[in-house]
């Protein structure tokens, strides 16, 4: 009994600390949204192409982008934290903080964001021994406690027909995993092109072509990424065409957006071709020959 009542006490002290310690900085990660020193971006940042932005900079940046959705996280974290500091409302604020942490824990170890990991995966621990602290509690809602509509509260076909769901979600399963494979390999199949080829050419107005899912193509400056052309593509064994969706290629309307009431397509590049694994030669019209190096 003694034994009892001393584990219960320990259970009670760090119950108790727990809880007021995620509060705090549960709030304090909170106002650090709200006033700005967190998911901000630095100017440095965006002068690196994408693949070269290490995780924090990448996380920071897509969480920046959006001032109402980091806000609204805050306000979450808020939330949760006043309804630790009382005892009455710990249940509920628990099962918001994990909902919560859980994600911010695997940000963390997806994006590899050093320095935070120690401190969140600290939280999370804490966070869990008071949710299990409670278990049976949530096991005896979650589980237990009967389904808001009984079988008697429904009609009685689709009580004869409720174990229709046992063929249902199985079917469910497999059909999306089928019908999304299908539409990958269809519309979003890799093929010999699909890539970014650089042309080695510096004089040509063709900078760079990335081909993309779907059979599509879009033609970038490399200095400044801006888009000249785009449209779709096909191929041969041994001829290619570029189709574009940009009624002008001219210098005047090379900067503008095409209309996406009228995508109708005109060929811009044809020839022959030959590619391999990091080199891809086009053999235009007018024997004008273009060479390109695979960027990635």
């Amino acid at each position: 009994m003694a034994n009892t009542q001393s584990y219960k006490k320990i259970q009670f002290y760090l119950h108790t600390f727990f809880r007021y310690f995620i509060a705090t900085m549960m709030l304090s990660y909170a106002f650090s949204k709200l006033l700005g020193t967190q998911f901000v971006t630095q100017p440095s940042a965006y002068d690196k192409p994408v693949h070269l932005l290490s995780g924090f900079e990448l996380t920071w940046y897509y969480y920046s982008y959006s001032l109402w959705y980091g806000s609204t996280i805050a306000i979450a974290q808020i939330i949760s934290s006043v309804l630790l500091f009382f005892r009455r409302t710990t249940r509920l604020g628990i099962v918001l903080f994990l909902g919560i942490m859980i994600n911010i824990v695997m940000m963390d170890f997806a994006y590899d964001i050093e320095g935070a990991k120690g401190m969140a995966c600290a939280l999370l621990a804490m966070g869990l021994f008071i949710f299990f602290s409670e278990y049976p509690v949530f096991y005896k809602y979650f589980i237990e406690y009967p389904p808001l509509f009984s079988n008697e509260d429904r009609p009685q076909w689709i009580n004869k027909i409720s174990k229709i769901k046992w063929v249902y979600i199985p079917v469910v399963f497999i059909g999306f995993v089928v019908l999304i494979s299908s539409l990958k390999n269809k519309y979003m199949g890799i093929n010999q092109f699909y890539g970014t080829w650089k042309n080695l050419d510096k004089t040509s107005p063709i900078e760079r072509i990335s081909f993309q899912a779907a059979n599509t193509f879009v033609i970038n400056r490399e200095c400044n990424n801006v888009k000249i052309n785009e449209g779709e593509y096909t191929f041969t064994k041994d001829s290619l065409v570029l189709k574009s969706t940009i009624e002008n290629n001219n210098e005047e309307s090379q900067h503008d957006t095409p209309n996406s009431d009228d995508k109708k397509t005109h060929p811009f590049l044809k020839g022959k071709y030959t590619v391999d694994q990091n080199s891809l030669i086009i053999q235009a019209e007018g024997n004008k020959k273009m060479i390109f190096k695979r960027v990635r």
